[in-house]
């Protein structure tokens, strides 16, 4: 599965030559943030050393906060930062505290919710404590603190690579208990990240399992002339109407917020590009519709809120009742588990830049 072109392996050996420390080239490293709100939080620094960077935050569900070509940052920041996640209810401000740590380039979204604050009967547990369970918004995997497995450099195989692996527990007595173990992989001397997720029910009784990938993307990849390219799909959803296809245009001195979900007509692997070509910049994301059957698309086109959202996720539907009304809501049984795997290229098109 790939998002972009094939690279060309790198020559471990030759490296070694001549470099006293490959660390010179390329390289993890694990640091803890020591100031303001993100006093505490660990975060993994990842370089390619052919200009990919990115930064794994490990203290907010191993995801993914500034992604950098070149020394230019693409990914999408609020002020919120690398916020500890020790500092975010996700039920307040009736249940949209979520967006109180939103930022960076990957928020995942989960595990047992996706989407808006919702209620529901907890008729399924008989245990549980309460009546209902209030679901808040994108549910209460994200913003978690991992369990860091490891880190490091890869040179088994035909691609050296860097990697980095964590664990993540949602978990509540009588409510259930789901884990994220989450790989991510980015190739020695090249411009791919490759991310692989497993979630698995380590509880009783079967429970909801909802994933929604939240990739953000910002300027200079967003810019007037940038588009969304994506794979012949059936439309399913639009909160206004738009043409997502269209290029962004500048900054608009009114908010304006466009969301569409769609589903890929062809099973298999769906790739979807944010492409800039007066920048020569193209990040594109591939997902497996086995899993990820629906991609959402974000355009946020106001001043100071200017940015593209592209979000594969289990469901369509925009509410829990809908998806399983509809028997498309994804239920884990205890010990069962199911993988999902992405991959990301951000690739620069030299020719095209060098004209700018």
């Amino acid at each position: 599965m790939s998002a972009g072109p094939e690279q060309t392996p790198v020559d471990l050996a030759a490296l070694r030559r001549r470099h006293a420390s490959l660390e010179a080239y390329a390289g993890t490293r694990l640091v803890t943030l020591d100031d303001g709100a993100g006093r505490g939080v660990r975060v993994i620094e990842m370089r390619s050393g052919a200009g990919l960077e990115a930064e794994i935050v490990v203290d907010r569900s191993f995801d993914i906060g500034r992604l950098a070509r070149d020394g230019e940052t693409v990914s999408w920041h609020t002020p919120a930062g690398d916020r500890h996640p020790a500092l975010i209810d996700p039920h307040a401000e009736d249940g949209q505290g979520y967006l109180r740590g939103f930022s960076g380039f990957l928020s995942t979204c989960g595990f047992d919710h996706i989407r808006q604050p919702e209620t529901e009967s907890a008729r399924d547990m008989p245990l549980h404590p309460t009546p209902d369970i209030h679901y808040p918004l994108h549910g209460l995997g994200a913003h978690q603190p991992a369990r860091l497995i490891g880190h490091g450099l890869s040179e088994t195989g035909d691609r050296p690579h860097l990697w980095c692996e964590g664990e993540v527990v949602q978990a509540m007595n009588f409510r259930g208990a789901l884990r994220l173990r989450r790989r991510i992989e980015m190739s020695l001397g090249g411009a791919d990240l490759r991310i692989r997720d497993r979630v698995e029910n380590i509880g009783p009784h079967p429970a909801p399992s909802m994933m929604l990938y939240h990739f953000n993307l910002g300027y200079p990849l967003v810019d007037t002339d940038s588009r969304l390219e994506f794979d012949p799909s059936e439309p399913l959803w639009q909160s206004a109407e738009h043409d997502p296809r269209s290029a962004f245009g500048p900054p608009l001195d009114s908010y304006r917020s466009e969301i569409s979900v769609h589903r890929p007509a062809s099973p298999g692997i769906a790739t979807c590009r944010l492409v800039n070509p007066a920048r020569g910049l193209e990040l594109g994301i591939s997902f497996d519709t086995a899993t990820l059957p629906c991609l959402q698309l974000l355009r946020l086109r106001g001043a100071g809120y200017y940015m593209a959202g592209i979000e594969p996720c289990t469901t369509v539907h925009r509410s829990r009742g809908e998806a399983r009304a509809a028997g498309e809501l994804p239920v884990l049984m205890p010990g069962e588990r199911r993988d999902f795997a992405l991959d990301i290229s951000l690739t620069r098109n030299t020719t095209t830049s060098a004209k700018e």
